[in-house]
């Protein structure tokens, strides 16, 4: 009597599996194949390669900041 309980529970799990991966295989298919998301994606690439001096100036700016900081509280602790 077991046999055919334990055989319809493994076909439902295998049923909800399937229909899982169908769902995930959509969801996939409509957010990432659609050309606006190309194009935006290309967009956004373009703009880091573009803009990396821009990120490279100000990556330094902040180290120099934080330099700066670093040394002021450093010398600062001297002065008592």
């Amino acid at each position: 009597m077991s046999a055919p309980v334990v055989q319809g529970l493994s076909s439902l799990g295998s049923s909800v599996g399937a229909f899982s991966r169908q769902q995930a295989a959509t969801l996939r298919n409509r957010f990432l194949t659609t050309e606006k998301r190309r194009r935006r994606a290309q967009v956004i690439g373009t703009s880091f390669t573009v803009h990396r001096p821009v990120w490279i100036a100000a990556g330094g700016a902040a180290y120099t900041t934080a330099s700066a900081v670093y040394l002021t509280l450093h010398y600062m602790r001297r002065l008592k």
